[in-house]
C-alpha cells in the first residue's frame, strides 16, 4: 500500500481523485493547495503526488519545483492534473500528467505508472 497525496482545490475532483486511490488500495493524504500540500509532504510523505496545477497560494507547477529541488523529497513522484498543455509539466520535472477533463481510468493509470517509478527514483 502506497501513500498518495491528492492535491486539488476544488473539492468534487479531491474527492473523486482520492476515492479512486482509495479503491486502488492506497492511503491517501488530501490537500486543497500546494502550501498545505507541502506541510502534508514534511509531516507524512507520500510515494506520489497527484495535483492540480491550477490553484491558489502556490500553484502544481511551484509545487513540483520544490519538491524536485529538496533532496529530502525530490525522490517523490509527482503527477500533474490540468487542463494546461502537459509540456509546462515537463518543464518542471514532472514524472506524469494526467489532462483534465480526465476518465477514473486515466487516474488509475497515472498511479500505476508511478508507482512503477518509485522504485527507479530512490
Amino acid at each position: 500500500m502506497a501513500r498518495v497525496l491528492v492535491v486539488d482545490d476544488e473539492e468534487p475532483i479531491l474527492s473523486i481523485v482520492a476515492e479512486v486511490v482509495e479503491d486502488m488500495g492506497h492511503q491517501v493524504l488530501r490537500a486543497v493547495n500546494g502550501r498545505e500540500a507541502l506541510q502534508v509532504i514534511r509531516a507524512t510523505p507520500p510515494e506520489i503526488v497527484l495535483s492540480d496545477v491550477m490553484m491558489p497560494f502556490l500553484n502544481g507547477l511551484d509545487l513540483c519545483r520544490t519538491i524536485k529541488a529538496d533532496p529530502a523529497t525530490k525522490h517523490i513522484v509527482v503527477v500533474l492534473m490540468s487542463a494546461v498543455p502537459a509540456d509546462r509539466g515537463q518543464a518542471v520535472d514532472a514524472d506524469g500528467f494526467v489532462h483534465k477533463p480526465f476518465s477514473l481510468e486515466d487516474v488509475e493509470a497515472a498511479i500505476e505508472d508511478g508507482l512503477a517509478r518509485v522504485g527507479s527514483t530512490r
